[in-house]
């Protein structure tokens, strides 16, 4: 049952509200209805804000943006007149679904369903939070209205009517306008966009990801994960084990590329430029680059002029060895 208080106003009596049911009363179904004109009002996905001003009796379309990777919903902050609020619930906003037209700015008639209404009361201000699915996080709290119910969104906005509902208003608040402004609600998650590159040839070897210590599939779109530090590591049998440390930040994508590397042996070699080598007996070019190896033992000979030296080193899966040779001299200094 509709609940409905007569109150008087300073310097002016409260007089009859115009379809007091619009206020109290369940959402109709589809209604045809007129406004003075539409404003519209793009919404831009990096949290930036734009702001319009509409009058009493016009609408509000929000264009919202292609990519909602990671937006939950909708924050709409109405700037409320003084004229407005000294009027005390003497306009309403209502949210439109289902319109039949898409919203322009030289549209006046619609018709949709009305799917959530309300006051601007005595406040100076008002937020609208508007979920764009059924599932999200959002939370009611005692600074913002949390709308319930979902708008279908199907031309790529959200529509809101103001109107005013009272008889015996004064001349100052049918020229009064609201600043409106909207951004985006995001989600508590960040997203991990992987590139796992193995070596040449090795394309199709398994190998696992893990996640914080948890195995972890990655699908095309990316991983969703709590803002913060994680650790993402990688295991195989046939590729070096691999680990990074990575900061996701809420509602931003982190880029991270790993290239994997072969499990065999490799070896790197620093020896002066008029160095001779050999490997295994088998002459090799004095480069400074790391090569791969078998496991097992392997000698390296180094040749400098008249002197020779040699190594020899046991090569084990999943190892790097580097091997330098420095040639220095020796002043002593004698009475």
């Amino acid at each position: 049952m509709c609940n409905y208080h007569d109150r008087s106003l300073p310097g002016k009596p409260l007089l009859i509200l115009l379809a007091a049911w619009l206020l109290c009363c369940s959402p109709l179904a589809a209604e045809m209805f007129r406004v003075h004109k539409t404003v519209l009002l793009q919404m831009g996905a990096d949290g930036g804000t734009e702001s319009v001003s509409a009058g009493i009796n016009d609408a509000v379309a929000i264009a919202i943006p292609e990519d909602l990777t990671f937006v939950q919903g909708i924050e709409v902050l109405f700037k409320v007149p003084q004229a407005v609020s000294y009027w005390q619930d003497a306009v309403a906003w209502s949210i439109y679904s289902g319109l039949k037209k898409k919203p322009t700015e030289r549209t006046i008639d619609y018709r949709g369903e009305r799917i959530a209404f309300g006051t601007f009361a005595n406040s100076l201000s008002l937020v609208l939070k508007v979920p764009i699915s059924g599932e999200h996080s959002i939370k009611k709290d005692a600074y913002s209205y949390l709308v319930e119910t979902v708008p279908d969104f199907n031309n790529g906005m959200l529509f809101i009517r103001m109107q005013l509902v009272m008889k015996g208003t004064s001349d100052e608040i049918d020229n009064a306008l609201f600043e409106v402004s909207a951004k985006p609600i995001y989600i508590n998650k960040g997203r991990l966009d992987l590139s796992v590159v193995p070596p040449a040839g090795m394309e199709g070897k398994p190998y696992t990801v893990f996640i914080d210590g948890e195995a972890a599939e990655i699908p095309d779109g990316g991983l969703f994960l709590t803002p913060g530090q994680h650790n993402v590591s990688i295991v195989s049998e046939h590729f070096r084990n691999e680990m990074r440390t990575i900061t996701v930040a809420q509602a931003k994508t982190m880029q991270l590329s790993i290239e994997l590397r072969d499990i065999a042996p490799s070896v790197r070699i620093a020896a002066p430029v008029n160095t001779a080598l050999f490997f295994d007996d088998k002459p090799l070019q004095n480069d400074g680059n790391a090569f791969s190896v078998t496991p097992g033992s392997h000698t390296i000979r180094f040749v400098i002029g008249g002197y020779e030296l040699i190594k020899t080193i046991n090569a084990v899966k999943g190892r790097s060895y580097t091997l330098s040779v420095n040639v220095d001299a020796t002043v002593s200094e004698e009475e």
